[in-house]
């Protein structure tokens, strides 16, 4: 079992890193969201009720999968309205090794991680923003949570999580076999084990 402050750690990363997306491509319009400081760090979150309680939602599963260390990925899939995934981002987990572990990078006042979590904003909104503009109003998004098959089966028949049923679903590089899909590396947080990079449909 991770602790939690390791997961607080994972989340608040994951969190962050999903509100920008959706602030830098554009998903919803610039006045829901409202600048705030996160770990020392300048963000962009949503006050937008529904969007913040989906969001609640998602998370709150990923911190059960994170605490079982059965988190794999987080996938935020920008669709247009007839479902055809126009872009999807994906925040991996690499490592779920505890940051205050022996064998973790030391960071005990979280400083390097402030400054990775800076860097990976700041790259993340770099290298979008040479993408094309979506159309504002005709696109969409929902999270994808990747885990492994007993922990779907756990979390689809637990009570507490039914407001927002789970479904399980293709791999999405067989919803859209006749687009190309380019892959974007975006960021890193080396020091919480996340990875972003994007697939551009086209």
């Amino acid at each position: 079992m991770q602790s939690e402050k390791t997961i607080d750690i994972y989340l608040e990363a994951m969190e962050v890193l999903i509100h920008h997306i959706l602030y830098s491509r554009g998903v919803y319009p610039a006045q829901i969201f409202k600048k705030r400081r996160i770990y020392n760090t300048p963000v962009l979150v949503s006050i937008f009720p529904p969007l913040n309680k989906y969001l609640a939602s998602v998370l709150r599963s990923a911190r059960e999968l994170l605490a079982h260390q059965e988190l794999l990925c987080l996938e935020v899939i920008i669709y247009q309205k007839d479902n055809e995934p126009l872009e999807s981002y994906q925040l991996q987990v690499e490592s779920l090794e505890d940051p205050g572990s022996k064998s973790a990078p030391q960071d005990p006042n979280l400083m390097e991680y402030e400054q990775q979590l800076r860097s990976a904003i700041y790259k993340l909104s770099e290298r979008v923003k040479h993408l094309p503009r979506l159309s504002h109003g005709r696109c969409l998004f929902k999270v994808h949570v990747h885990t492994f098959q007993d922990a779907f089966v756990r979390l689809s028949h637990d009570s507490q999580y039914q407001e927002f049923p789970y479904l399980q679903i293709e791999n999405f590089e067989s919803q859209a076999p006749s687009q190309k899909i380019s892959l974007l590396p975006l960021a890193k947080v080396e020091n919480v084990g996340l990875k972003v990079q994007a697939y551009i449909f086209g």
